[in-house]
């Protein structure tokens, strides 16, 4: 098998390999009673979210060179000699799972293992109800997140972080691509001098007991010397502070490497859960923003602290993430007309300068590769509002993608 390299130094830059989740049985098994803790607002149809997810695998075949799904990954670093039943002892220490539990699951086929983690596994006696006063009727509970695969980890240039989550509905999910990142044949290649920040390893040896939480949804990679990163709900800035030590650290050695990390303070609650949500990057020049906290004169204007002097947490300086601040990422120079870069947003709308969004004109878009977009149907309407909002060669891919997977 070839080797995975690791290269992410920019957000618009054509897609070459892809990590996704199709939505499987932890989907299926999500119940109403489950939705609040599972991070969610409505329940998926399982059939109709794997039919449009697949659309979404077909789009991004047609540009990438390799799309894969994170559960296979999982299942060929299982394969290893050794490492299923590291994993299931991790496992337990993380989460407190039962020993006879993770004694079950070390005996699995590596496939039957992997699904169960990933899947949930029901209790054998379930349609009796004998557990029916557990809060989840499971023996191991599902994890519909993971498919949502951007919060867990992160690739930054040519290194990644194995991210922390929030939420203990997300716990299980790091540990899973921690190993796949350092076990799989086509990824172990990567040493510790790659890991960015990982939260887990240390945890599950008792080196910390209180892990901070940095999520993948804050990490934007703006160019390949600037890196942003929202302090958020899900992000804090303990976090971002120990990922701006590390990338210090490794400048130290190699010039060439990022030189400015901006953290973007955002308000705690959940309709900004994470900035790729408000924030999103579509070409070298324009960009889907969230208005109110954007546009010059709005009481909920973002600040942001800009990391100087090789990456220093300690030396910050606030001031609005608008032009000011995309001139200094771009290099345009003063005075100059600045345009605003981003990535995806769930409540984008594109924005250029001297523009004011409409209230209708919502239009969540992933760049795939220069020139083409791929968003949700919003409705035919608003799709065409926003299509004549694009620059000329920007083509937008029409798809039905899930619409209730407020989850993450």
């Amino acid at each position: 098998m070839q080797p995975i390299q690791l290269s992410v130094f920019s957000e618009t830059a054509r897609l070459r390999q892809v990590v996704v989740h199709d939505p499987g049985p932890e989907i299926d098994r999500m119940v109403p009673g489950m939705m609040e803790k599972l991070l969610f607002d409505d329940i998926l149809h399982g059939d109709l979210a794997r039919q449009e997810h697949g659309v979404f695998r077909q789009v991004l075949a047609r540009v990438a060179d390799e799309v894969l799904d994170i559960q296979d990954l999982f299942i060929e670093a299982l394969q290893v000699e050794g490492v299923q039943s590291a994993f299931f002892t991790d496992l337990r220490r993380l989460t407190g799972l039962p020993e006879a539990t993770c004694d079950y699951l070390r005996e699995l086929p590596p496939a039957q293992a992997a699904r169960a983690v990933i899947g949930g596994l029901p209790w054998e006696d379930a349609p009796a109800h004998t557990h029916w006063e557990q809060e989840f009727d499971y023996r191991v509970r599902p994890i519909p997140n993971l498919l949502f695969m951007r919060d867990p980890a992160s690739v930054i240039g040519a290194g990644y972080t194995v991210n922390s989550m929030a939420t203990w509905a997300r716990e299980r999910e790091p540990l899973i691509l921690s190993y796949v990142f350092r076990h799989h044949p086509r990824l172990r290649q990567h040493t510790d001098q790659a890991r960015w920040f990982d939260q887990v390893t240390p945890l599950v040896r008792g080196d910390i007991k209180a892990p901070v939480s940095l999520e993948g949804g804050d990490i934007l990679v703006l160019n390949p010397r600037v890196l942003a990163v929202g302090c958020s709900e899900r992000t804090q800035a303990d976090a971002i502070h120990l990922l701006a030590e590390r990338l210090r650290a490794h400048r130290a050695g190699n010039p060439d490497s990022f030189d400015h990390l901006l953290m973007v303070l955002m308000p705690k609650k959940r309709s900004a859960m994470h900035l790729d949500t408000i924030f999103t990057r579509i070409s070298e020049g324009e960009c889907l923003v969230y208005p109110p906290y954007f546009l010059k004169g709005s009481l909920e204007l973002l600040a942001q602290g800009l990391q100087r002097s090789g990456l220093s947490p300690d030396d910050r300086e606030p001031h609005p993430l608008s032009g000011e601040c995309v001139s200094r990422l771009r290099g345009r120079p003063q005075g100059s007309e600045p345009r605003q870069p981003a990535r995806r947003g769930a409540e984008g709308r594109l924005v250029r300068p001297g523009t004011q969004p409409q209230a209708d004109e919502l239009l969540p878009a992933l760049r795939l590769r220069p020139g083409a977009l791929f968003a949700p149907n919003p409705g035919t309407q608003r799709q065409d509002r926003a299509r004549d909002r694009l620059s000329q060669g920007q083509r937008l891919a029409r798809a039905h993608l899930p619409g209730a997977e407020r989850g993450e």
